[in-house]
């Protein structure tokens, strides 16, 4: 099932940079980002519900007692069980981590960013970055350095990095638009192993659901105050609330929390290995719809996805041979 969850994130989260650039069309990058946390919270708070009331049926046709105790449905249909996913005080200040630096922040610069140059494609491939700035943010984190090979892998990554970045500028990209830009695989990276060490326990649905609904409560009044809608009308209109409903409900609830699953099962490397796949949708969407793709851009992608492959497949490899011994 975790293969199916990986393969449907890549798609889905490869063709969110089009459709950020399309959706900005109607929208400043606040508004983007508030329909986007906006259609998330909103599909998974009617999911989170659904599951409340048939935890709590099954609770009430098991008479909630089993053995002269609370059975487990029993237990925790009230606040600290699935609708409080056994949330303590500290977890609420806790969730404040992954609502600023992995939703508040690249939400808003990813669509600030691509609006402004008009270009999904480069932008898009910043995400191929997650897993090396994952190795960088596990060291003060989890307390993990990294190995000779990992560290080598994150060296080549920075400079494939450097060699993307001189495209950029070349395009004539400020850098502090270049820095904005780095600093969003960072967050991520940042947010992910966050949720690995803080919040590993606490279920992926009503996790993500709190993470989306406490983000639009933030920037939603931002985004109506400061940017409204830009003057269009008729079908542009229209077909831009179509985008940003797309981009909320499939793109950022549904998506984000397959992902938070992944990061809480498998680890945040190997969900941040979805980076694999999601800059080469980027850069064919982008690509189709007539964005510039250029010999630089391609050889710095093809540098960080040999730099990652570098730092993963000797752990994968260690795991299978253990596997195979003790079989």
């Amino acid at each position: 099932m975790h293969h199916l969850m990986f393969i449907a994130i890549c798609l889905i989260w490869g063709s969110n940079f089009i459709l950020m650039k399309w959706a900005y069309i109607a929208f400043g990058p606040i508004g983007v980002a508030s329909g986007r946390v906006l259609g998330g919270a909103g599909v998974l708070w009617v999911v989170w519900a659904l599951s409340r009331r048939k935890t709590r049926s099954q609770a009430s046709g098991s008479g909630g007692v089993e053995d002269g105790r609370e059975t487990t449905a029993a237990k925790t249909s009230g606040p600290s069980g699935p609708s409080g996913g056994g949330v303590r005080w500290g977890d609420w200040l806790a969730l404040m981590v992954p609502v600023t630096i992995g939703s508040i922040y690249p939400y808003i610069a990813q669509p600030y960013l691509i609006g402004k140059h008009q270009d999904s494609a480069f932008f898009g491939m910043m995400v191929c970055l997650v897993p090396l700035m994952t190795i960088v943010a596990s060291v003060p984190m989890l307390k993990i350095l990294p190995t000779v090979r990992q560290a080598g892998g994150v060296l080549i990554g920075l400079l494939c990095m450097g060699l993307l970045f001189r495209d950029g500028s070349v395009r004539g990209m400020s850098h502090w638009d270049l820095l904005f830009a780095a600093l969003v695989p960072l967050s991520y990276a940042a947010s992910n192993t966050f949720i690995k060490r803080r919040l590993s326990k606490m279920p992926p649905l009503f996790m993500t659901a709190m993470i989306l609904g406490m983000t639009s409560l933030i920037i939603t009044p931002i985004g109506i105050a400061a940017e409204g809608i830009k003057p269009i009308s008729g079908a542009a209109l229209w077909e831009a609330l179509l985008v940003l409903a797309w981009l909320g409900i499939i793109g950022t609830g549904i998506a984000t929390v397959m992902f938070y699953r992944l990061i809480q099962t498998h680890g945040p490397l190997y969900a941040g290995m979805v980076t694999y796949v999601i800059p080469l949708g980027a850069l064919a969407w982008g690509w189709f719809y007539g964005e510039t793709v250029t010999g630089t851009q391609l050889l710095a992608l093809l540098g960080v996805l040999a730099a990652v492959t570098m730092v993963q497949w000797p752990a994968k490899k260690a795991k299978k041979l253990a596997a195979n011994k003790r079989e």
